[in-house]
């Protein structure tokens, strides 16, 4: 990640702060809160939506909606709970009328990403949904690639259905609960791929990848390093949440 444009921010808390107050782009003209994201700062898995909808726009917190109920109902299945993760977006201010991001929009708020990112150092980025995908594997299909467990410089990549596509389309809800059940596994991949990596045999990008049967692809459908180098106690505490 490029840390240039964010070398004065040292905690979540910080980069919040900076979000709520952000100028940088026309949707700081229409938001009624920005959503800087929630969750634990020091996550094993990262959550990444689009973007902030009415709810979340209301609130100032990500996944509020009817979305982030079935979010919540899925985490259930691994089991993790909110506070175990951390839930943000690829931009921090509503759309107007829930539309996409625009280029510059994304641009404008990809240091706030790329600043938590880092600070969390997570093993695992779960993506919700094919705009969130694409930010990270721009070759990516979400109707091939959900579900697969993709390697991601010495992260995991997972990504999985946006919630909001299973609430248009109850088919997704069996794929949704069988993708998000790789957290763990993915996270394990993670932790490997992290110990590779200091010890100098780091894969490169998207080297190794696992790839569900084909058989098991849903319809397709969707909605619109800081601290690299963490001891074993770490990573067992990590693990510890299955």
């Amino acid at each position: 990640m490029d840390s240039q444009h964010h070398t004065n921010w040292e905690s979540i808390e910080q980069i919040a702060g900076a979000v709520r107050s952000c100028t940088r782009c026309v949707l700081a003209e229409t938001r009624t809160n920005a959503v800087p994201g929630d969750g634990s700062p020091t996550a094993a898995v990262m959550f990444i939506g689009e973007g902030p909808g009415q709810n979340e726009d209301e609130q100032g917190l990500p996944f509020v909606g009817r979305a982030g109920k079935l979010l919540d109902s899925l985490l259930e299945q691994v089991p993790l709970q909110r506070s175990d993760v951390f839930i943000t977006n690829v931009v921090k201010c509503r759309p107007p009328g829930n539309r996409d991001p625009e280029p510059g929009e994304v641009a404008a708020c990809m240091p706030y990403l790329e600043a938590q990112i880092d600070l969390i150092n997570p093993r695992v980025i779960v993506t919700l949904g094919r705009h969130s995908m694409l930010r990270f594997y721009p070759q990516g299909k979400i109707s091939n690639d959900h579900g697969r467990i993709i390697s991601l410089g010495s992260r995991i990549l997972l990504p999985i259905y946006h919630p909001a596509a299973a609430l248009r389309n109850p088919r997704l809800n069996e794929t949704m609960v069988r993708d998000i059940k790789r957290i763990p596994e993915a996270v394990r991949e993670g932790l490997m791929l992290q110990s590779s990596s200091r010890e100098g045999t780091s894969q490169a990008p998207n080297e190794a990848q696992d790839q569900a049967p084909a058989s098991q692809d849903a319809p397709s459908t969707d909605a619109a390093p800081a601290s690299e180098h963490q001891d074993d106690s770490d990573d067992r505490d990590q693990m510890s949440l299955f």
